[in-house]
Parts: C-alpha cells; structure tokens; sequence
C-alpha cells in the first residue's frame, strides 16, 4: 500500500512541478500594514484548530485585512460541526484526485486569488497544502521553516510545533518587518532632507 502511495505522490509531484513553472508571481514583502487581503491555509485536526484560527482571522479583520481561510481536513469527509463555521471553507480526501491533488469550489477560488500574503499555518507536510501554496501567486508567502523553497518567509517552530504557538510568531515576525519598514523610511527621509 505504501508502495501506492508513493507512485501517485511521485506523479502528484510531477504534475505540481510542470504547473508551477506557467505561474507568474509578483514578489513583494507585506506586513500588517501593507497587506490588504491575505490566503490563510492549514491542516485541521480538531476544534482546537479551528479556534486558533478564528483567533488569528480576527487579528487580521482588525487590520484591515481581509482572510480567505481553507482548512485541509485529513479524513474522509468533513465532520458536520466543522461545516457550520462562517467565513471557513474545508476540503479532505473525498476532494482529492487519486494522485493526492484537490479540486474543489473553494480551492479553484482560493488559486485564483491573488493574496498580498499567504500564510501557511500547517504545522507539517501535507502535499494538497504544498500543492495549493506553491501555485498560489500571494507577494509573500509565511510557513513554517522547511526545507521546501515555497516560502518567501520561513518561521522555526521546531521548539513548540503547535499551531497556537505558530500564530504568535508570524504575528511577531511581520510586526517585526513592520518596525524594520518604518526605519528604512525614517532613513530615507531624512537622506532625502540633507
């Protein structure tokens, strides 16, 4: 069975690698203040999750900044409470083509979006997440540190690999880029002045 497993994620990889070269991407560094609308993927595994989430949506919302959240639910079919949720848009395996790639309403929606940033709050690998966050064409992209090269913002959570504790480092990490922007403007104006 294993064996299975890795000849279609081998081909799942083959086809992400032809259709990620046609994708077009505008890199540029966001933070909290820059951004405008944000794609916010992650792997589900219970209400805890979902929690975590809406918390950070509404940090987002309080920043202007409007989410497009789409949770990765590793089981068969998406369990009842978790499809009442407003504002949450879930696919799991049914959703997926035998080699592992999703397709689905809220995913075709979520591709077409182009993001001033995607966070991608999985705390591991999941290849329908990396398939989604490697076509995605967001200007930034936030993960966890990894040695895949999706991301344009890489954050170590080997110490605490809990999504909470995620949350509260991509929120540390871009108010940080956030202080370091306002500097540089600092510097600049007052270069421009002399």
């Amino acid at each position: 069975m294993k064996f299975l497993s890795n000849i279609k994620l081998s081909l799942g990889s083959y086809t992400l690698k032809k259709r990620s070269k046609q994708i077009k991407r505008f890199k540029t560094v966001h933070n909290f203040n820059t951004a405008r609308t944000a794609g916010i993927i992650f792997h589900c595994t219970g209400d805890n999750d979902f929690k975590v989430i809406k918390t950070f949506k509404k940090y987002l919302e309080q920043r202007q900044i409007e989410p497009f959240i789409l949770g990765y639910i590793n089981e068969k079919q998406v369990p009842d409470y978790f499809l009442l949720r407003q504002g949450f848009n879930c696919f799991c395996l049914k959703d997926l083509s035998w080699i592992y790639i999703p397709s689905v309403p809220a995913v075709e929606q979520f591709l077409k979006k182009e993001f001033d940033v995607l966070f991608d709050l999985s705390t591991g690998f999941h290849f329908p997440i990396h398939y989604l966050v490697s076509l995605s064409t967001a200007q930034y992209k936030v993960g966890r540190f990894t040695t895949q090269t999706d991301f344009d913002l890489m954050i170590d959570i080997s110490k605490d690999n809990n999504l909470a504790f995620f949350t509260e480092q991509v929120i540390h990490y871009l108010n940080i880029i956030q202080r370091t922007n306002d500097h540089l403007i600092e510097d600049i104006m007052d270069t421009s002045n002399k």
